[in-house]
């Protein structure tokens, strides 16, 4: 990836037909062996037409590494991390062209509401090892303690 030469980026903004924003974003465009690659980099906003929204932090070779996820009301309902990500690519149009190669570890938290407390709280912290059940799973009471623990 160190081969890789950015030569231009851009600034993605698409609005709703009533003016509200849709989406907003960065795409940097990078050039190997005479040819072009494209990955979205840095920080994206996607607004929803219910008022939620989800924000999204690409490193620089377009891999997610957080997400969250807010309901209308600007409360975080989930917070997904990269913790690991590994790749056996031997080259840059493996590594663009397919999943296969890589391996990622996702940490993430997701929030309910306990209208008995009248408060949102971690309801979950789980793991997922490319896409698949990994790691810890711990579940949360709303008052804080650990419910359950399991191990996957």
């Amino acid at each position: 990836m160190s081969k890789l030469k950015p030569i231009d980026s851009s600034e993605i903004e698409t609005f709703f037909k009533n003016g509200e924003p849709k989406y907003s974003g960065t795409t940097t465009y990078y050039e190997y062996n005479n040819m072009e690659y494209s990955f979205l980099t840095g920080k994206h906003i996607r607004y929803y037409k219910n008022g939620s929204r989800t924000e999204s932090i690409y490193d620089s070779w377009g891999t997610v590494m957080d997400n969250k996820y807010f309901d209308k009301n600007e409360n975080l309902i989930s917070d997904t991390k990269t913790l690991t990500l590994n790749t056996t690519a031997n080259d840059l149009q493996e590594f663009a062209n397919s999943n296969k190669h890589i391996t990622f570890i996702i940490k993430s938290k997701d929030y309910k509401y306990s209208s008995e407390l009248n408060k949102w709280y971690l309801h979950l912290e789980s793991e997922h090892t490319n896409g698949k059940k990994s790691g810890t799973w711990k579940y949360y009471y709303p008052n804080g303690e650990l419910k359950k623990q399991i191990e996957k």
